[in-house]
């Protein structure tokens, strides 16, 4: 898939998550306004059903502003609160408010409408609260000679509107949440895989180039033994012969590596444990590599100071290990090549650091240098070969000893491996 592709791919489900999330949002909005219209409307009904009670419950002539005493006096002077009782007022308010479900948690006053002078409340700060947070209801039906009205307010009412939407709301963010890990792993899925076949694509080139050169170098010395006559010397003859017989163990070699990487896979290898001494490993490593690939300008160095470095592990796989980081350090090495070796027991096993002074890597690179067909980029330069197995290999091994391997690196300054092995490996 190429770059643009997913490119393409990333933006459209970004648009789209966004506008998913931007209309969820305004239908949750909706929702809320819907619930809290609702609320309101059974506010209005509770307060409704309140001043109808008062109403049935209350005498006429005490509604018209008269009052019959005894003998049959009348036309005496009454005042508003001869007519509404505040205290019955708040017994059919919690009725009410439980009838309709509403929070019994609230506040109320008695306002008088002309001026909105509040003559009665049941808080000192109702006079501060916004309008669009109290109902009113006109009591001009229980007292005629002035209007006046019923102010409630329910402190706790959004909270009580999202209780009610609770699982709704939920259930809305935990569909929108599971939608962005959805595409977010989709999206991550296709760039992994992208990488991975980009990485096994350079795999292939690389083999490729790796098996062209010994394959080329065995048909031309084929041809010259097959075009020799009787006349040709046999150190021409075995001269040609060698040449085919190392480009042949050349190319065995990279095989055996693709297979040793895919027995590590599947698990079907076995550590065959023996006690052996890992300095002695290391030197063994240098020299053999150095034999054939050290110039002159090498300089090695020991620091071996672990006093304990006879460990039980494989000694084959080891000895694997030491040679890929060794060659490593001479590969990535620059002109004047200077690698140091040091060692230090800790936590009952040995440490093992293998420094150079080459080229070195980005931080970047550091992170992904033990991924299985990863190399450093290059462009197209194959002046270093490999499949980009090698430390893949190194860090199974290392693992399966139960040990472990870090890489510390900087750009044109060099790179160091540490790596433990414990003295006595577990099965």
């Amino acid at each position: 898939m190429q770059n643009s592709n997913i490119k393409l791919i990333i933006i459209v489900s970004a648009l789209a998550l966004t506008g998913l999330i931007l209309t969820q949002l305004f239908w949750v909005m909706k929702a809320l306004q819907l619930a809290e219209r609702q609320y309101n409307h059974r506010v209005d009904m509770a307060l409704e059903d309140v001043i109808n009670e008062m109403l049935g419950n209350s005498d006429p002539l005490l509604l018209s502003g008269q009052k019959s005493l005894a003998g049959g006096t009348e036309l005496q002077d009454i005042t508003f609160f001869d007519v509404v009782d505040t205290s019955k007022m708040r017994t059919l308010l919690n009725k009410y408010s439980d009838y309709h479900k509403l929070d019994k948690s609230y506040e109320y006053a008695i306002v008088k409408t002309s001026n909105d002078s509040i003559i009665y409340s049941t808080t000192a700060d109702f006079q501060h609260l916004t309008r669009k947070m109290i109902h009113k209801a006109c009591l001009s039906c229980l007292w005629q000679n002035e209007y006046f009205h019923l102010a409630v307010y329910f402190p706790s009412q959004r909270n009580q509107t999202i209780v009610e939407m609770s699982i709704w709301l939920i259930m809305s963010t935990m569909f929108i949440i599971v939608v962005i890990i959805l595409i977010t792993y989709i999206i991550t899925t296709i760039i992994k895989q992208k990488k991975v076949s980009e990485i096994k694509n350079d795999f292939i080139n690389n083999m490729t180039h790796e098996f062209k050169t010994p394959i080329s170098t065995i048909s031309l010395a084929a041809e010259v033994l097959m075009q020799a006559d009787h006349e040709s010397s046999n150190e021409r003859l075995q001269r040609y012969s060698k040449i085919i017989y190392d480009e042949n163990q050349r190319m065995r070699l990279q095989v055996d590596r693709v297979l040793q990487v895919a027995s590590l896979e599947k698990g079907d290898y076995e550590l065959k444990k023996t006690a052996f001494d890992v300095h002695q490993v290391i030197k063994d490593s240098v020299r053999n590599l150095c034999f054939e690939t050290c110039e002159e300008r090498t300089t090695v160095n020991y620091h071996l100071d672990a006093k304990d470095h006879i460990i039980n592990a494989d000694q084959m796989h080891i000895t694997n290990v030491m040679i890929n980081l060794v060659d490593n350090a001479i590969k990535y090495s620059k002109e004047d090549v200077v690698l140091n070796f040091s060692s230090i027991n800790s936590d009952s096993g040995i440490t093992i650091s293998i420094e150079d002074y080459g080229i070195g890597m980005s931080q970047e690179n550091v992170k992904h240098i033990f991924d299985k067909f990863y190399r450093v980029p290059t462009g197209n330069i194959h002046t270093v070969k490999g499949f980009g197995l090698g430390l893949y290999y190194v860090k199974n091994i290392i693992e399966s000893h139960g040990g472990n391997i870090s890489a510390h690196s900087e750009l044109n300054k060099g790179t160091r491996f540490d790596l433990f092995i414990p003295l006595d490996t577990p099965i």
